[in-house]
């Protein structure tokens, strides 16, 4: 039995119910992209000229390797020298996101605060992952960005979504849940778990981005630890953002203190690790 088989939050069979979403096909150059980093030995020239066919990632990665950021006495001019200097994984990041941005940037899937919670969730997803050694970057970064994909989805496919929405938000993370399916008979974890498992996100994460608002998946030993460890640093990573704009993280009021025993973490190293999330949000040039 498969992962996702064999996961927490079973659902009715998806072929039907999926209908009415619309699941954008993995963009051709994320594909290629997705495809030599994943080799054993990334080849840096062939992933500079993959990125060079595109003006705006090409632009924004070197924007970057020359901004304040790494302060610099020369200047950065080719891609190549970009990603030698940023780091392969960190290029990668930005490209994806910049790609699935664009690849869902039509109509009412343009969200610009659900964007900009997307890019601080998966920055500090590869933070607090490195830092606790829960999962890969690359791992952490693709949760992070995907976590919540399933609603600009769900937003362009049925009409009366921005109401479901709007019902959600006044509910704890569970009942967003709950309110979704009565509403729509599907739910934004599943449509964002069928786009990544569409564009071929490694499974570990599928899962997690499935079962992000179950509390049960972060103690259920049949789940692999990298997804459980994953659905938990989200828990920590929500409330750091929430906080950030001034707002309460109904998911941490919620399943907080179940994250913070999966992680093994105290109340004051919960609140540290939040404070220095906090302190990156509002550095310029930091998601």
């Amino acid at each position: 039995m498969s992962d996702m088989q064999a996961g927490v939050n079973p659902q009715p069979s998806l072929g039907e119910l999926a209908r009415p979403v619309n699941i954008p096909p993995r963009p051709s150059l994320l594909m290629a992209v997705q495809h030599e980093i994943g080799k054993k030995d990334p080849h840096i020239k062939k992933i500079a000229n993959l990125f060079n066919r595109d003006v705006a990632i090409a632009g924004n990665l070197l924007s970057m390797a020359n901004s304040a950021m790494f302060n610099l006495r020369t200047h950065v001019k080719t891609v190549e020298a970009a990603i030698a200097l940023i780091g392969l994984t960190h290029c990668g990041a930005l490209a994806t996101s910049m790609m699935t941005k664009r690849a869902l940037a039509n109509g009412r899937m343009m969200m610009p605060r659900f964007w900009d919670v997307s890019e601080k969730r998966a920055w500090a997803m590869m933070h607090v992952c490195r830092r606790m050694k829960i999962a890969p970057p690359e791992l952490a970064h693709n949760f992070g960005l995907f976590t919540d994909i399933g609603i600009p989805l769900m937003m362009a496919s049925f009409p009366t979504y921005l109401e479901t929405l709007l019902i959600a938000n006044q509910m704890e993370s569970d009942g967003f849940i709950q309110v979704e399916n009565a509403r729509h008979r599907i739910n934004h974890a599943i449509v964002g778990a069928m786009l990544a498992e569409h564009w071929q996100i490694d499974e570990r994460v599928v899962l997690a981005i499935k079962n992000h608002h179950t509390h049960e998946a972060m103690t259920d030993e049949t789940i692999p630890a990298v997804t459980r460890g994953l659905i938990a640093a989200h828990f920590v990573v929500d409330k750091a953002i929430q906080e950030h704009r001034n707002a309460v993280s109904g998911e941490w009021r919620a399943g907080g203190h179940i994250a913070a025993d999966a992680l093994n973490l105290s109340a004051e190293e919960i609140e540290t690790m939040c404070d220095e999330l906090k302190q990156q949000f509002a550095q310029p040039n930091r998601r």
